[in-house]
């Protein structure tokens, strides 16, 4: 039994020791984003913000999508529950969070408003350590609701991917 709560003890010191290290200032930068939905598996996808202050825990994603006769602005706010680097030398690491999205979509007459939580899975490297530049890459399953012209809807949701580049400030 000591053997078992000094194995436990010493897994907790070298698991929150491995937490990662990114800058603590502001990062900023782009990423696109691309998600299906379960039913019919409609697709979307854009060009979006990523952003996270240095005061709050969230990273942020806003997302914006115009097209001929479609319209659709969202935003995404995740909380990392795990953020662990795996190789040290090039700041390679994986997160996995949990987090909520809303916006708004309009398309040939139809205007809708979605909600619904995700749990980003993501990897991420800081390849060189004079630029505080970040490379990630995840995807979130999705679900939620949404209401639109054709009633409300529940569950709503999919999988959502992402992938982009931030600056740390």
């Amino acid at each position: 039994m000591k053997k078992l709560v000094l194995l436990l003890a010493l897994t907790t010191v070298v698991s929150i020791g491995a937490f990662a290290e990114r800058p603590s200032g502001w990062g900023i930068g782009i990423m696109g984003q691309y998600g299906l939905s379960w039913d019919g598996f409609d697709a979307s996808g854009g060009a979006a913000l990523s952003l996270k202050a240095p005061q709050y825990p969230i990273y942020w994603g806003i997302q914006a999508s115009f097209r001929n006769d479609y319209f659709r602005i969202g935003v995404t706010g995740d909380y990392y529950l795990i953020d662990q680097i795996l190789i040290s030398d090039v700041h390679f690491g994986w997160y996995i969070g949990i987090g909520g999205y809303a916006g708004l979509v309009a398309s040939s007459g139809n205007l809708g408003v979605f909600a619904g939580a995700r749990l980003p899975v993501g990897l991420y490297i800081m390849p060189v350590d004079t630029v505080p530049l970040e490379i990630f890459a995840e995807i979130a399953p999705t679900s939620g609701i949404s209401i639109n012209n054709d009633g409300f809807n529940f569950p709503d949701g999919g999988l959502q991917f992402g992938i982009g580049v931030r600056l740390w400030f």
